[in-house]
């Protein structure tokens, strides 16, 4: 699922929570009135959660790997060009021209990025000192 579809559906969370309290009779019983608020707050926590998981995604992707992505940034993915569409976890959609769905592709996994994402060092050059180079016969 995209980030736009992803932010789609907490959109429709927060419009519900905001139905519900507009329509919430005052002069109902105060037993109902808190059900509803209680049930206001459930949908909020969604649609904050939400926002949260995409949020987190791109700033895992950015930490781990130094890729500064957004949804719109146009990429290539396998050499077709593309836009990213949405995240999950170290994991990007594109929608590739002239596909219909998207694809869902590891963030460094047959992906070219334009000048200017790579913002940090990604894993390989952060962890090298971390491997030992086999030693090599003269």
């Amino acid at each position: 699922m995209s980030s736009a579809a992803i932010y789609a559906d907490a959109e429709v969370f927060e419009r519900k929570a905001r139905e519900l309290l507009d329509t919430m009779d005052l002069a109902s019983p105060l037993e109902r009135q808190l059900e509803i608020e209680d049930r206001v707050e459930e949908l909020r926590e969604d649609a904050r959660s939400i926002r949260t998981r995409v949020a987190n995604s791109i700033e895992h992707i950015r930490n781990y790997y130094g890729l500064n992505l957004r949804v719109g940034l146009e990429v290539k993915h396998d050499g077709r060009e593309g836009r990213i569409v949405g995240f999950a976890g170290q994991y990007v959609a594109v929608h590739r021209d002239g596909d219909e769905m998207y694809v869902i592709c590891h963030a460094t996994a047959g992906m070219e990025y334009p000048e200017g994402v790579q913002v940090g060092p990604g894993p390989d050059e952060r962890f090298a000192h971390l491997v030992q180079a086999p030693a090599t016969e003269n």
